[in-house]
């Protein structure tokens, strides 16, 4: 009889406890009991592969240790990164999260081909941290086909074109670059820098002065088509014919005759050395809240920035962030990783900056910089240098030079954004690919001379245009319209 009642007290006990671990399942999602060990292969551009990159993802393993994955990042350089996403696509190996966007591993291309896992229902079940970082803006309009295929960073919504000036010059001449309001407005000070600088370019190489002047414009189909914003008729038209455009590209010539833009600015592809060097003085930039003082940090000379116009939202400013290729083997487990970089602080810094008191040191709460071993950074083991690519950025410590104010002036800034008239609407390309690709060639032939004032506008434009009508643009355009008008009946 006690053998009997021992044994019965031990299965209530074992039942007892057995329930209890049944109620506390409840308020715990994952344990790593649940989960087999995973290796999540994460790919991104950036600096290229850092030193203590092992370390790092040793500590991020620990952070997210109830997933049991084991995080494996691959930073590629700039110049590399579309040419190596495309190859590893072509082979079909293993991504489980990708960076993609626009201009990089180009997202539009990796949704028609099939690419990625459509996450538009997936993302709120497995995401839901980052879905509520993103709404009004970044989740409703990151959008293909009325379908979510990335996460975008939580960061600046609007965009803001805008002047970088280099500060050194500025002090030194006692410019006011706040009576700054428009391009016109940099004549006196390009004459003063030309005429007292030999070995300064008043205005900086490439073609982003005319860009500046188009900034707001919504351009579509690789920039061939353009929706001015000042559009009356709300039509999109051929960008040679954009009248904005137009303007900026008389200007540019204008400047490149009295010698404010370097002769061989056409040739230029990469600004980066005249930058460190401080060879430039008006420099032209898509500005946030302390641009300047990231540019001044990337750079090593002081600039200051003047912006100009109001913050605008436009379409493919939200569409992209990270995507999840179909030859993820877990996407459901991916997600609920990412998701940690818009709810844990310690992650998002940990991939930002890497470890306190090795790669940075902790100044005053929320401020940081290098440690004092890394050279400013220099030498640091891990320095990526783009945390603006990365989950919610507002959980990001900020550097001793940036305005401790910035997250706060970040929200006043996207709250001040308005809409373009075309904002959400994202053109299908395929039936008109064949003309966009022969346009982009006959483009490549005349924009880096037109951009940067190397060639009379008035003589060359007219031959651009031609070209661009052979090839198929009027198509090309007829198409947008067409899309664009439905698009627009269905909105409220």
């Amino acid at each position: 009889m006690n053998k009997k009642i021992s044994v019965l007290i031990a299965a209530i006990l074992t039942l007892s406890t057995m329930l209890s671990g049944c109620g506390s399942s409840k308020t715990k999602v994952t344990t790593s009991e649940n989960y087999k060990p995973y290796q999540l292969d994460w790919y991104v551009v950036g600096s290229g592969t850092q030193a203590d990159m092992s370390k790092v993802e040793e500590q991020a393993d620990k952070l997210v240790s109830d997933l049991n994955v084991q995080l494996k990042m691959h930073i590629f350089s700039w110049g590399d990164y579309n040419s190596k996403i495309q190859t590893m696509i072509a082979a079909n190996e293993k991504i489980d999260l990708l960076y993609t966007c626009t201009w990089a591993a180009n997202i539009f291309d990796y949704v028609r081909k099939g690419v990625l896992i459509d996450i538009t229902t997936l993302a709120p079940k497995y995401a839901p941290d980052a879905v509520a970082a993103l709404k009004n803006g970044f989740w409703e309009f990151n959008r293909i086909g009325g379908k979510s295929y990335s996460l975008s960073t939580n960061k600046e919504k609007a965009a803001q074109m805008g002047y970088e000036f280099n500060k050194n010059l500025v002090d030194k001449y006692k410019f006011d670059i706040t009576k700054v309001k428009s391009v016109d407005d940099l004549d006196p000070m390009l004459k003063t820098v030309k005429q007292n600088e030999p070995t300064i370019y008043p205005i900086e190489a490439g073609g982003g002065l005319v860009g500046l002047g188009t900034m707001n414009d919504e351009k579509l189909a690789s920039d061939l088509v353009t929706l001015p914003h000042d559009s009356t008729s709300n039509n999109f038209v051929l960008s040679v014919d954009n009248p904005n455009y137009i303007y900026m590209l008389n200007k540019a010539r204008t400047y490149y005759n009295l010698g404010y833009i370097r002769k061989d600015s056409a040739t230029i592809t990469d600004v980066t050395a005249d930058r460190k060097a401080g060879k430039n003085f008006a420099m032209f930039d898509s500005l946030k809240p302390g641009k300047d003082a990231e540019v001044s940090s990337s750079s090593g000379v002081p600039v200051v920035q003047q912006n100009i116009g109001t913050p605008f939202i436009r379409t493919y400013d939200m569409i992209g962030g990270m995507g999840i290729p179909k030859t993820c083997k877990d996407p459901n487990r991916v997600l609920m990783f990412y998701n940690r970089m818009y709810s844990d602080p310690k992650l998002t810094n940990l991939i930002d900056f890497g470890i306190e008191d090795t790669h940075y040191v902790v100044k005053s709460p929320g401020i940081i910089d290098f440690a004092p071993a890394t050279d400013s950074g220099k030498k640091s083991g891990y320095n990526p240098g783009t945390p603006w690519m990365y989950g919610d950025q507002f959980k990001s410590y900020l550097f001793t030079n940036e305005d401790p104010q910035k997250w706060v002036k970040f929200k006043d800034f996207n709250d001040s954004a308005v809409k373009l008239k075309d904002t959400g609407f994202v053109f299908d390309d395929e039936s008109v690919k064949n003309e966009i690709a022969t346009c982009v060639n006959v483009q490549k032939e005349f924009d880096a001379t037109l951009n940067s004032g190397t060639v009379d506008p008035t003589t060359t434009l007219p031959k651009y245009k031609a070209k661009l009508i052979v090839a198929g643009a009027n198509k090309i355009l007829d198409e947008v319209n067409k899309q664009y008008k439905a698009w627009q009946s269905t909105q409220k």
